[in-house]
């Protein structure tokens, strides 16, 4: 996570610091001496606090990180999945797919090339989310019983096309192959199953 505010340093940026080139720094002994990442350990890209960078490089104390989460902390692909209520949370493989298929929320932020997203984004796409049980329709404890409008939803509105696409491919052929419909709206096979499961399914 990065925390609202501060300024995120790559490995680059880290090496540049330590006045060595980027390939000694992949040694371990060169980074041992470094603060912890805000990325989490394993991640592929390294991102360090840049204040935190400093302060290991010169020598002076480590600053604290701020310890109150923040609307805009920005989170990582998994950091953001871990916010969403266990009973709603989806598994890594299918948010993953989510974010690729366009169903998910949009990362606020790329960050060395990684999607991040605030920590806002994530409860305000549940909320916004259509479907029965996917964190979609009314919020708890509503007690009007008018359907929730989406006529501003981008997002809505490009699931709907897609589906009423899916329909009319089946109408024509009851069998159209996934990849067809992968190929003719440019997702995934996957996210074409779906579909394709989901006309079957409403009839």
């Amino acid at each position: 996570m990065i925390p609202a505010g501060r300024t995120p340093a790559d490995s680059a940026r880290a090496a540049q610091l330590l006045g060595i080139a980027l390939g000694t720094f992949r040694n371990r002994k060169a980074w041992q001496k470094l603060p912890p990442t805000l990325s989490r350990p394993g991640t592929r890209q390294r991102i360090w606090d840049e204040e935190q960078l400093l302060a290991a490089v010169e020598g002076r104390p480590i600053p604290p990180l701020p310890t109150k989460p923040h609307l805009k902390d920005l989170l990582d692909l998994e950091e953001a999945r871990l916010t969403i209520p266990e009973e709603q949370r989806p598994t890594p493989e299918t948010w993953a797919s989510y974010i690729s298929d366009g169903i998910g929320p949009s990362p606020d932020e790329k960050v060395f090339g990684v999607p991040h997203f605030y920590r806002e984004t994530i409860p305000a796409w549940l909320t916004a989310r259509p479907g029965r049980g996917a964190g979609g329709g009314r919020p708890v404890g509503a007690t009007d019983t008018r359907p929730r409008d989406h006529s501003n939803d981008p997002r809505h509105h490009r699931a709907q096309q897609r589906i009423a696409h899916v329909r009319r491919l089946l109408a024509a052929d009851a069998e159209t192959p996934a990849e067809q419909v992968a190929s003719e709206l440019s997702i995934s096979k996957r996210h074409a199953e779906r579909l394709i499961a989901q006309v079957r399914t409403e009839g």
